[in-house]
């Protein structure tokens, strides 16, 4: 995928080999974690300026497999937000230093999405709120996983409430405190 912000031009894609030396910072590894098993997702980012690769990097985790979508990052301000597996990173966009890295979910964080003056975190189990430092506000778990196997939209921001559909067809219908209504 391919944005513009700014004077820049973003590259976000899914990895399919582990050719670090692509890029030039490595999460998590560049923030002291290690990965003890195989990563199930790999994210890379470039950031371009006049036509001049500025910084790089690659995510790779190993909680449940994620990919690239429209809804998988949002850029807000001079950051990206980005799901990868079970994180969230949050990263500066002028040279791709992390502020952040946190698990919203035990599975998957299938999306990021801007709620009033925070973010909305739709996770596989849990539908999590926070603010623009990754702090959790409140999470909402439910009977079952928030995946929809009828191809139905299981996830919506409706103004000040947010629309749930799991795996069984349960509708739920939270207000801005995550509470169910």
């Amino acid at each position: 995928m391919i944005l513009k912000h700014e004077n820049f031009v973003i590259e976000i894609t899914d990895e399919s080999d582990l050719d670090s030396a692509k890029f030039k910072k490595q999460y998590p590894a560049d923030l002291g974690h290690k990965i003890e098993y195989q990563p199930s997702s790999k994210h890379g980012i470039r950031v371009i300026e006049s036509g001049i690769e500025k910084c790089s990097a690659i995510l790779l985790e190993n909680g449940g497999a994620t990919r690239i979508s429209e809804n998988s990052f949002l850029i807000k301000k001079d950051r990206i937000y980005i799901c990868c597996s079970d994180k969230v990173y949050c990263l500066n966009i002028t040279d791709l230093s992390a502020n952040w890295r946190k698990q919203f979910d035990i599975a998957t964080c299938f999306g990021i999405y801007e709620f009033e003056d925070d973010f909305v975190i739709h996770g596989e189990l849990q539908i999590s709120r926070i603010d623009k430092n990754g702090n959790e506000k409140w999470t909402f778990g439910a009977k079952d996983i928030f995946v929809n196997p009828d191809g139905k939209k299981e996830f919506k921001i409706n103004g000040d409430r947010i629309e749930l559909t799991d795996w069984d067809g349960t509708k739920y219908e939270l207000n801005s405190d995550g509470i169910e209504m």
